[in-house]
């Protein structure tokens, strides 16, 4: 089983993705797949993109969701994270348009708010990691759910580390 997260690039200029850019999540699904993540994504690619009429069966039912949330088209700039099972880190990855770039780490930068196009997904969650600097950060993260994931847990996988390496300074209750 693997996690898939779409996340949108919320900057203002359409030229593709940098990393001061804000990535905002907007929609996670499960899979069963167990061939390379990078031929998930290309699949997620295609459902977010195709005519829904092109679609059937699980394939339909994932872009009808996204759909439903009046989610754009994933785009040049857009990204993915993929969470394995039992793994501790989500992998990022990047569309240039041509193709999927493995991103060295997490994005650097999270938006909070929506904007055209784009909904919201997860807790809105302020909290520090002071082994890495004295940043205060944002994210939003998914929290509770299947396992009942804690926002420590949520916010350690995306950025690769332990729970306890994180700070929590404001979440939901």
């Amino acid at each position: 089983m693997r996690r898939i997260t779409v996340w949108h690039n919320t900057h203002p200029d359409n030229l593709g993705y940098r990393s001061d850019h804000p990535m905002l999540r907007v929609f996670s699904y499960t899979t069963a797949s167990a061939g390379p993540a990078e031929d998930e994504l290309w699949r997620a690619v295609t459902l977010f993109n195709a005519d829904e009429d092109m679609l059937s069966g699980d394939d339909w039912k994932i872009a009808a969701a996204y759909r439903f949330d009046h989610l754009r088209s994933f785009s040049r700039g857009d990204g993915f994270s993929v969470l394995e099972h039992g793994a501790g880190a989500e992998e990022f990855w990047i569309s240039n348009g041509l193709a999927l770039l493995r991103q060295p780490g997490p994005f650097p930068v999270l938006a909070v708010q929506a904007v055209r196009g784009s909904y919201l997904l997860g807790r809105r969650i302020s909290y520090m990691i002071p082994a890495l600097d004295r940043r205060v950060r944002e994210g939003t993260f998914e929290i509770g759910g299947e396992g009942d994931v804690s926002p420590q847990q949520a916010i350690a996988v995306h950025h690769g580390l332990a729970p306890e390496d994180v700070v929590i300074i404001s979440a939901p209750a």
